[in-house]
């Protein structure tokens, strides 16, 4: 990336925020300043208490290789609790097995720590959609395994959808720290158009603060702008249906940002955890 590319990234008083992009959804949701904002979200969608929240562990998402080839890349976010797991993931663009590949990757992580021996963990699969693939007016949706008479087969899996742009649509009684949570997920012209928003909102002071210092740092910005081109080619082979095109275009994106992170001399578990590749393929890139 030449330093004109470079100042033009840092130029972030007119840089649109997207708050969907992948990098930036994860880079501020592990944040120690989302946590109490976090917390206070997932307590009021899932009735998790707060203290369980509190002490919860946040990973990286990366698990056994074997699983990783499931999903195709490394989870946005794992939150660990005594007897559950959470999986964060921003679904920024619609493409035809999206939702699959989610469920797929939750039944999987919950494969990994189900033993004979053990206690079964719940999973809890929370899906923050940039579209609305139900065509509903609802703001959340909820899944479970039961039947058509709604009798209820295991509780061992739940997932949500929150339908983003349907958020900001007053009529439909969800609890306002859920809805705060949502709204705070678009995109925004500028940093100053997102700190104008929170302004004098304290409890997303921290947010707005974390924001402004990833669109600062040279680093995430790269890893940012390459998420961005490939929203735009994921769409663009999603609408001509190309699905192979589009398999091809991920993998070559995260072969880019390997490159780069392996001439900034970065390590290779912090290389898996934004690329998704293994270590043998980024060991060959070396090469």
């Amino acid at each position: 990336m030449g330093r004109e590319e470079v100042n033009n990234l840092l130029n972030t008083k007119s840089k649109e925020i997207n708050m969907l992009n992948d990098a930036m959804f994860k880079s501020v949701i592990r944040s120690k300043e989302a946590r109490p904002v976090v917390n206070n979200f997932l307590h009021f969608l899932t009735n998790i208490q707060m203290d369980k929240l509190e002490t919860a562990t946040y990973m990286g998402g990366e698990i056994t290789k074997s699983h990783m080839n499931e999903k195709g890349k490394i989870s946005d976010v794992i939150i660990k609790i005594e007897n559950c797991k959470i999986i964060l993931e921003m679904n920024q663009t619609d493409t035809k097995d999206i939702f699959d590949k989610n469920v797929s990757y939750a039944f999987a992580l919950a494969k990994t720590s189900t033993h004979m021996s053990e206690e079964r963990k719940r999973v809890i699969l929370i899906n923050f959609d940039g579209f609305n693939r139900f065509k509903t007016d609802e703001p959340i949706l909820v899944f479970r395994l039961q039947d058509k008479d709604g009798h209820i087969e295991s509780e061992l899996y739940l997932s949500f959808h929150l339908i983003l742009e349907n958020a900001r649509k007053s009529q439909y009684n969800i609890p306002k720290e859920v809805q705060e949570f949502m709204d705070f997920f678009q995109k925004y012209e500028s940093i100053e158009e997102l700190k104008e928003k929170y302004k004098g909102k304290e409890k997303f002071k921290g947010m707005v603060k974390k924001v402004e210092e990833l669109t600062q740092d040279e680093d995430f910005l790269m890893y940012y702008d390459l998420e961005e081109k490939h929203k735009h080619e994921k769409q663009s082979s999603y609408e001509l249906g190309v699905e192979h095109g589009m398999e091809q275009g991920s993998k070559q994106n995260s072969i880019e940002i390997a490159k780069k992170m392996i001439n900034k001399n970065k390590e290779i578990s912090e290389i898996i955890e934004f690329t998704g590749l293994s270590k043998e393929e980024i060991e060959s890139l070396k090469k």
